[in-house]
């Protein structure tokens, strides 16, 4: 599901959304022309505002690409307007006006603002239409010479139809000829663009020379081939860029909503989110989700923070407390004094520092042209070697201008690439570009959120203490689900689960009374039951009991049950780990690459479930907040390190938009999911070591493919510079060792991940203070630096440095101070 692009949702002109239980709002209509008959080019440019604050202008755009380049011309062309920056995966735009002019901060004066426009508007007053597609994709030349358009494939698979039809259709050679030229347009341009702006000879200059000279030879077929098959590689390459899909990012915008806003003298009027300035005051109920950051005024309620915070457990304020705009109200009513709106919020924070991400292209990158370069030089000049050999015989001197490695490794590379990504989505994995393909093969440091990506991501039952002698567990569990029914507090929802694991049906109330934030006071078949956290005991002046003293118990929370004004017993919820997430730990250790993990929970939560992971306390870091993720990947990047991160909530969002490769799970946040590289759609984080196995498989399979086309290509090369070769034996062997490339690249579909060894079988980090640096491990080694680099990259440094170290110690590299620790079975 998630490979298919899914239809972006769009709001009707003149409409909003409109719950059934909440009084209809004034429209907000969409500017731009009346509503299109489809979502082509002649779509709205202005769909919406999202926020103004001051000077600042955020507005939601059209998704066409063409819509968005129309709309950046005209507002760049405007004095007032100082910088516009154009989100195209949101489908929204900041306009930043000059100092001292003030952007329209409702939809009434932004469409008096627009209508006054006088650049690129129609005679209505309203933004015109962009030109044609091909006028766009005109002004897009400049930007991308080698776009993905059908001249790339239908001109040079022409020409070769005309190459091998000449001799039967009695075809004119020299406008076939001709043909074939006006085909090779892109290794022409290519060509001159290394010229003209790197100042070298590359391997398109090699591939145009040949092309051009065999043509006017007359010799067809061979040079024809030749660029069907440059460009039909291209055009794979190209095939491996980022998959976009078309679902709303923008934070702010999906948090619209209507509001009650509490007037002056008392009363409520409902207003759309975007009208909400600092210092108004706001009425929440449960089921709604905060579009603001403020601080609570009057009331109390327990709110759903794990996408923004981390925290699996619902987090209980009372006036006083700051909430934030992304939060769920689950219970209670409150009112809210607004603090933060639009940009200024965490969210609007958040979603900044995604767009000044940096962004690479996504294709993987250009083995082809980095290996064929190197032998330009070396080609020209056996070519001009035969040339004076050969007594000036141009068509011998032509024919060697055909083993170049370009061509096979321009259709080679790429395919294995695709067959990967293709192979990836049987796997349980949606790899979005060969960029992260190729990223994950030297990935040496694995960042993880812990929330939902290590653990589960919401609580269970996890032990049950037993403290009343005269009733059995089953009975205390049927009273505890009892009371809980019906609530959706996820703490209930876990005792309600557990006690279903049991095959235990929950019976009915005599009387129920919940208190927020504290529990349930219930009366069941004549028992008087309480079920809660320690405020509800304290209430009834009971006695909070001692928690049990296990290790593993410590970062669970307590749910006390006290029946007929005894407690009789102790429910722990906790947010288990994944089955599979202690495994991967311990397997990302035994090949050499460092993990920690990052959490906005305390630290006594993220230490205890550091040590069921086997993780270091050096590994873990706290309270950590979305900036603070986005840091401590930007600094191991800067150290030095391939970083991945793994997340799956908004609060990850800024650390996966700077990691090198991202990745998320098809059940997180929608942020989350179109910001990664990669999503596991099996949600097992175990996905990630599968997902680099068929990377590093893919690669090895691309450096088998520069030996079976490098040896035979190079070996003619220099033979044929003394001994004759023609043109078609040329051709044969160049792309005839191109589909065995091709071929052997196929062999991707067949992989088969390995089962993950369980942590018990593998190493994990230990905690000895024996820290070495580079040279000190060489030195212990008895090896090189670089060699112990080399290995690190390769990922196989704890069993390789376990062969050489005098105590059999296996080593690897924490990521945080680079120095080298020991890792034991």
């Amino acid at each position: 599901m998630l490979a298919e692009e899914s239809p972006r949702r769009s709001r009707p002109a003149g409409r909003v959304h409109v719950s059934p239980d909440r009084p209809k709002l004034v429209p907000v209509p969409w500017h731009g022309v009346s509503e299109p008959e489809s979502d082509g080019p002649g779509g709205r440019l202005i769909r919406g505002l999202i926020h103004a604050s001051g000077s600042r202008l955020r507005v939601r755009i059209d998704a066409e690409p063409a819509c968005q380049l129309r709309l950046r011309q005209v507002l760049e062309a405007h004095p007032e307007i100082a910088g516009v920056r154009i989100n195209s995966l949101a489908c929204s735009c900041v306009v930043q006006f000059n100092q001292g002019v003030v952007a329209p901060a409702s939809t009434q004066a932004l469409e008096q603002w627009l209508d006054q426009l006088a650049i690129g508007l129609d005679v209505d007053g309203r933004l015109a239409r962009p030109g044609s597609a091909a006028e766009v994709a005109k002004d897009k030349d400049d930007d991308d010479d080698d776009g993905f358009v059908p001249s790339r494939i239908i001109l040079p698979v022409s020409s070769l139809a005309l190459a091998l039809l000449a001799g039967p259709l009695a075809l004119p050679p020299l406008a076939v000829a001709g043909f074939i030229l006006v085909s090779a347009h892109l290794s022409f341009k290519r060509a001159w663009a290394g010229l003209k702006q790197e100042r070298k000879i590359n391997v398109d200059f090699l591939d145009a020379l040949a092309v051009t000279l065999h043509s006017l030879e007359g010799f067809l077929v061979g040079p024809a081939l030749m660029i069907s098959m440059i460009e039909g590689g291209e055009a794979v390459r190209d095939a491996t860029q980022r998959i976009a899909h078309s679902a709303n990012t923008d934070l702010l915008a999906s948090l619209q909503a209507d509001v009650r806003r509490l007037r002056s003298d008392g009363s409520e009027e409902v207003v759309p989110s975007t009208e909400l300035a600092n210092g108004d005051r706001v009425l929440f109920f449960p089921g709604d989700s905060i579009p603001v950051d403020g601080v609570i005024d009057s009331g109390e309620g327990s709110f759903d923070v794990v996408k923004l915070t981390g925290e699996s457990v619902p987090r209980h304020a009372v006036a006083g407390d700051e909430v934030l705009a992304g939060f769920i109200l689950l219970e209670g009513s409150l009112v809210v004094e607004i603090r933060a709106v639009g940009d200024d919020t965490r969210i609007g924070q958040i979603t900044a520092m995604i767009e000044s991400a940096p962004v690479y292209d996504t294709r993987v990158g250009n083995f082809a042209a980095k290996i064929a370069n190197r032998f330009v030089m070396p080609t020209l000049l056996l070519a001009g070697v035969s040339l004076l050999l050969s007594a000036g015989n141009v068509a011998q001197a032509a024919s060697l201008l055909m083993f170049d490695l370009g061509t096979g490794l321009r259709v080679s590379v790429p395919t294995a690439i695709m067959a990967a990504l293709t192979r990836a989505g049987s796997q349980g994995l949606l790899i979005r570009s060969g960029r992260a393909l190729e990223q994950l093969v030297d990935i040496d440091v694995v960042v993880f959120d812990k929330t939902g990506t290590l653990t589960q991501g919401h609580p269970s039952v996890v032990h049950v203490d037993v403290l009343h002698g005269d009733l059995h567990l089953e009975r205390l569990t049927w009273l505890a689900t009892t009371a809980e029914q019906g609530l959706n507090h996820p703490v209930a929802t876990a005792i309600v689960d557990y006690a279903e694991a049991q095959g235990l049906q929950p019976g009915t109330c005599d009387s129920w009374d919940y208190r927020i934030g504290k529990g349930v006071s219930a009366v069941i078949e004549g028992q008087s039951v309480l079920i809660g956290n320690a405020k509800i005991l304290r209430d009834e002046s009971l006695v909070v009991p001692e928690l049990h003293p296990e290790q593993a118990l410590r970062s669970s929370t307590p749910i006390y049950l006290a029946v007929d004004g005894v407690v009789a017993a102790v429910f722990y919820a906790a947010d288990q780990l994944r089955p599979d997430s202690r495994d991967l730990v311990a397997e990302l250790h035994r090949r050499g690459i460092q993990a920690h993990m990052l959490t906005g929970d305390v630290a006594s939560v993220a230490n205890a479930v550091a040590a069921q992971l086997g993780l270091q306390p050096d590994e873990v870091h706290a309270e950590a907040l979305p900036d603070q993720k986005a840091e401590l990947v930007k600094q191991l990047s800067e150290q030095g390190h391939k970083v991945a991160f793994v997340g799956d909530g908004i609060n990850d969002s800024a650390a996966l938009a700077y990691a090198d490769v991202s990745i998320s799970f098809a059940s997180g946040s929608d942020l989350a999911r179109e910001t990664a590289d990669i999503v596991l759609t099996n949600d097992k984080v175990s996905g990630l070591i599968t997902a680099q196995d068929l990377a590093r498989r893919t690669f090895a399979l691309v450096k088998q493919n520069i030996s079976i086309v490098g040896v035979p290509n190079l070996s003619a090369l220099v033979i044929g510079t003394f001994v004759p070769f023609s043109p078609i034996a040329a051709v044969l062997l160049n792309n005839g060792s191109c589909l065995v490339a091709a071929a052997n690249a196929m062999r991707t579909l067949a992989f088969t991940p390995s089962p993950l060894p369980p942590a018990s079988a593998v190493e994990t980090v230990t905690s000895e203070p024996l820290n070495l640096s580079t040279q000190a491990l060489a030195k212990r080694l008895g090896t090189t630096h670089q060699t112990i680099s080399a290995r690190r990259r390769r990922g196989d440094l704890a069993d390789w440095s376990r062969s050489l170290d005098p105590e059999g110690k296996a080593w690897a590299q924490a990521a945080t101070t680079g120095q080298y620790v020991t890792v034991v079975a």
